[in-house]
């Protein structure tokens, strides 16, 4: 065998020699040139080298690279923030950005359709989504329709950056062409691929560059198709153009939780809010997961997440009137809890917003905290709420004497006078409870003092407050005593009043009696004047002696008028008492006129019944007196108050 071949070798011509030897050179210069280009490749793209050797394209400053049209119709403007209702009718459609939204806790099962990974073509027809009793699976666009949302947001493109730009329109053209033809009935909003960071050494096979062509061929896709089109690049980019550092978990593409809140904080100030055009929204199935989230993703569930059985949902009706308390979450007005147990319990809470008062749930229960557990299916309540207020008034001088009068005025259809209560420096006034119109006349011991007053009423344990008044009652008036017979009068006018003398016995025994003096104005409204009986006995016959003055707002004079004595048979005098507060002398003994609350009434006797409180300058409980007594009875046979 070995002769042969020597035999073979040496019976070679030397031009055959030559030729082996040239292709010998050729083959191992084609094994250069293709270990030289596959190493190339590899740095340009494809899979990643170990983390020693890694090299990140930048493609420098990007600054000024992304350039879209700001006027086009497509464009959604910034606008109020719509709030939580606004995504809660939302569903999210797209790749492992759209996943995270869910990982971290953002949306609901119910409010996404996507896949890590998945790229713009198959999203048309790879079948992802399951539903709670069904054994199908389906396709974004099958899901869509049977979800029946309200809008739909779209992201794809971070797993496409390798397509050119007109075949990645052309696939992403034919997906939203498939949701409008699936739903015609929901909003679509195409959002832009979100950017990358400068340091994107975990895919540095990721250009900036691609991802900005991408979104400006996308804007011209929407006008097109007359979709609107979110441009919520612009919150993550910093001032070079990258993804905002910030944003991204370091050295990767994908967003961290406060990148993804970014993004639906410029959802919601950037909303689109149409009619809604669906013409129902039942039957909806309840999602399911059934697919393992990348491990490598950093927020990824280590185990196996629960089956979700059924989604609870609490909303506020048409959004306004109150807000949502579940758990440590609060000043919500929709959320969304995953069921995966029948037995779980699910408490929340509907807190009304000032000047409105909770009503009901939707399905009938009344009260503002619901605990809701023995799940069988999917539940979707509301909180009605409703406009309710209380407002006080009052009219009257505020002058002693004078008539005053507090009202209440209540609206709304759940606001009742039979829960009205009213408060005098912060203690409620039982006596007065239900009343909506409180009239009383000013008495002295209420002078001098202010009052802070406000009322409240209820309904379903939600109470309503209405309006505080600060009332200041002034000092209306003045009394002096003399050791001697004298009598006093005072008016409560600022206006002069003409005073007459009357005589009055004195007993034979020295003893004296004071008698009050009638002033009279052509105006004739009747007050009580304040007497103080002089030192001496008093016989109990008494006669009445009005004062007549006309009141003002302003401010008192006091006229005294003097009276002449006249003995009299031994141990009688005649004594004129009125109903205001009486003071007792120093010396001899009181008269039998007690200190009394004056009256509408033109007099009133010594007797009369009323409360009496005395008035006097040294009484420390005067304060708790008027709080008290500020509506109570200045007489007794006499109605206070009128019930509205």
């Amino acid at each position: 065998m070995n002769r042969n071949t020597q035999s073979d070798n040496s019976s070679m011509s030397p031009t055959q020699k030559q030729a082996a030897l040239v292709c010998g050179i050729c083959a191992l210069a084609i094994l250069i040139t293709a270990s030289v280009t596959w190493t190339l490749i590899r740095r340009k793209g494809g899979a990643a080298p170990p983390a020693s050797s890694v090299v990140t394209i930048d493609e420098g400053d990007l600054s000024d690279y992304y350039q879209i049209d700001e006027t086009s119709g497509a464009i959604l403007p910034e606008t109020e923030d719509a709030g939580e209702a606004y995504l809660a009718d939302t569903l999210f459609l797209g790749d492992s950005n759209t996943v995270r939204y869910y990982n971290n806790g953002l949306i609901s099962l119910q409010q996404f359709c996507g896949k890590e990974g998945i790229g713009i073509q198959a999203a048309l027809n790879e079948k992802i989504v399951t539903f709670k009793g069904h054994d199908s699976r389906y396709t974004i666009p099958e899901a869509v329709a049977m979800m029946k949302p309200r809008r739909v947001v779209i992201m794809f493109g971070t797993n496409d950056n390798h397509m050119d730009v007109e075949t990645f329109i052309g696939h992403y053209t034919a997906f939203v062409q498939a949701i409008q033809a699936a739903y015609p009935y929901t909003d679509i909003i195409v959002n832009t691929v979100p950017p990358v960071p400068r340091n994107h050494s975990n895919y540095p096979d990721m250009e900036q560059s691609k991802i900005d062509d991408f979104n400006m061929a996308l804007l011209s896709m929407c006008e097109n198709l007359g979709v609107k089109f979110l441009n919520s690049t612009e919150v993550l980019k910093d001032e070079t153009g990258y993804g905002n550092p910030d944003y991204y978990i370091s050295g990767d593409i994908h967003l961290k939780n406060s990148g993804l809140k970014a993004i639906l904080n410029y959802l919601t100030t950037h909303a689109w809010i149409t009619e809604d055009r669906r013409p129902d929204t039942d039957n909806i199935p309840t999602r399911t997961i059934e697919y393992t989230s990348n491990p490598s993703d950093p927020v990824a569930p280590s185990t196996v997440e629960p089956e979700v059985l059924y989604e609870a949902r609490y909303q506020i009706d048409q959004n306004v009137g109150g807000t949502l308390t579940y758990g440590e979450s609060s000043g919500r007005t929709s959320l969304a809890v995953s069921i995966t147990d029948p037995a779980q319990s699910v408490t929340v809470t509907a807190v009304p917003s000032s000047g409105y008062v909770f009503v009901k749930w939707s399905d009938g229960v009344t009260s503002k905290t619901r605990t809701d557990t023995d799940f069988k299916q999917n539940l979707d309540v509301t909180a009605i709420f409703a406009s309710a207020s209380v407002q006080i008034s009052s009219e009257g001088s505020g002058v002693l004497g004078m008539n005053y009068t507090f009202k209440a005025t209540l609206s709304g259809k759940y606001t009742s006078a039979d829960t009205l209560r009213w408060f005098v420096n912060g203690e409620e006034q039982k006596d007065v409870a239900g009343m909506t119109t409180i009239s009383f006349i000013v008495d002295p011991v209420l002078a001098n003092q202010s009052y802070k007053i406000y009322a409240t009423a209820s309904y379903n344990d939600c109470e309503i407050v209405s309006n505080t008044l600060t009332v200041s009652f002034k000092e209306g008036v003045s009394s002096s005593s003399s050791s001697g017979s004298s009598s006093s009068s005072s008016s409560s006018s600022s206006s002069s009043s003409s005073s007459s003398s009357s005589s009055s016995t004195s007993s034979s025994s020295g003893s004296s009696s004071s008698s009050s003096s009638a002033a009279s104005s052509e105006d004739s409204q009747e007050a009580a004047a304040s007497s103080k009986p002089d030192s001496g006995s008093s016989s109990s016959s008494s006669s009445s002696s009005s004062s007549s003055s006309k009141p003002d707002s302003s401010s008192s004079s006091s006229s005294s008028s003097s009276s002449s004595s006249k003995p009299a048979s031994s141990g009688s005098s005649s004594s004129s008492s009125s109903s205001s507060s009486s003071k007792p002398a120093s010396s001899g003994s009181s008269s039998s006129s007690s200190s009394s609350k004056p009256a509408s009434s033109s007099s009133a006797s010594s007797n009369s019944g009323s409360h009496s409180k005395p008035a006097s300058s040294g009484d420390e409980d005067a304060l708790g007196d008027a709080l008290t007594g500020i509506f109570d009875l200045f007489n007794e046979g006499e109605s206070p108050a009128s019930r509205g």
